[in-house]
């Protein structure tokens, strides 16, 4: 009933859309933006076409190209480090611990040289990293961080949504996420409002909509976030809160019954009491990788591996010299990984089955 109803007001925003021919930066884009700030504790915002656009646009507006580097995850989704590249910067790999496919903070540090102007932190799996130690790094070398925040809607570190510790956080909202749309859409948000401004301006050809044909003070591109998606997302987060807690009920529930289970590693760095995740997804690692996703595929669960090659090692970064590096922390994470769903469709006697199933690794 409640998809039917999210269904019905979907339709109903489009065909208003359509009828009052509100296609450009309109009234949904607008109502969208005002209640993602909200969810980010009152962080300015501004929506663009898609995450990748976002970081795309945040490394432009803080100045980074040629010449620049900018540390990077050896475990990310390819738009992180890509990013970068498309900028004509250099992204400088460091690797993860495979225990919480976070950056290792010391190895971080140590990828520092004077060409270094930012940091790119991937908050992975509906979890933020620790920031406090990324944030004194950044501040003692005065580089800018920027938070890849695609999976971390709604997450929290000590308290605070991302883009409260960096200098500039991005989002997205394709459909895999839990606010997502039905195609592509992004978003950005940061404390610094002449950054956000800059970035508005950005998106819209370095121009202003009321200035669109007369003014434009910068070089920018078409980046806006759509009308029509940014309805489904103004409908979609209005219920953001309960699919969160949807999602938390599982992803505790996979915690508490894997906990016994000595031949997967869980996420446990991201259960402390300074990390409250959303239940995006649950990663395990798994010696014995691909019998479990028989196993569990077998028995009509939908479990998937991701990051099954690391970011150093595609093809569009051979010509960098980390490409022959290794990053045993990444490796171990694409040898192992598995990932089970936590779809608030979920039974509970599903989640029973995926537990005994996951238990069956240690016979």
């Amino acid at each position: 009933m409640d998809t039917l109803l999210r269904d019905a007001k979907i339709l109903l925003a489009c065909w208003d859309i359509i009828r009052s021919r509100d296609f450009l930066m309109g009234r949904r884009v607008r109502s969208f933006e005002k209640k993602l700030s909200r969810v980010l504790g009152g962080l300015p915002v501004a929506s663009v076409a898609s995450g990748t656009d976002g970081l795309i646009l945040s490394l432009k507006a803080l100045g980074i190209g040629p010449g620049d580097e900018v540390i990077v995850p050896a475990v990310s989704f390819f738009s992180t480090a890509a990013s970068v590249a498309w900028v004509n910067a250099m992204p400088v790999f460091v690797d993860v611990d495979p225990a919480t496919f976070h950056c290792d903070p010391v190895q971080l540090e140590s990828a520092v040289t004077p060409k270094t102007k930012a940091v790119m932190v991937a908050h992975l799996n509906g979890g933020m990293a620790d920031m406090e130690p990324i944030v004194a790094i950044a501040r003692r070398h005065h580089i800018f961080i920027i938070e890849d925040a695609a999976q971390a809607i709604g997450a929290l570190y000590k308290g605070h949504p991302a883009g409260h510790y960096g200098d500039v956080a991005v989002f997205s909202f394709n459909p895999s996420k839990i606010l997502a749309t039905y195609g592509d859409g992004g978003a950005v948000a940061s404390r610094d409002v002449s950054l956000i401004e800059k970035i508005s301006r950005m998106r819209m050809y370095g121009s202003r909509l009321q200035d669109l044909s007369a003014r434009h003070d910068m070089l920018g591109v078409a980046s806006r976030l759509g009308p029509f998606q940014a309805a489904v997302l103004d409908i979609g987060i209005d219920v953001l809160e309960k699919r969160i807690q949807a999602r938390r009920k599982i992803f505790f529930q996979l915690v508490a019954g894997l906990a016994d289970v000595s031949t997967v590693v869980v996420p446990a760095a991201r259960m402390q009491e300074d990390h409250f995740v959303t239940g995006y997804r649950f990663p395990l690692l798994v010696p014995k990788r691909d019998a479990l996703l028989s196993r569990l595929r077998r028995a009509g669960i939908d479990a998937r591996t991701h990051y099954q090659v690391p970011l150093p090692r595609f093809q569009a970064f051979s010509s960098l010299p980390s490409f022959s590096k290794e990053f045993p922390g990444a490796e171990r994470v694409a040898r192992e990984v598995v990932v089970l769903p936590t779809d608030q469709m979920l039974t509970d006697g599903d989640v029973q089955k995926i537990i005994s199933l996951c238990g069956e690794t240690a016979n």
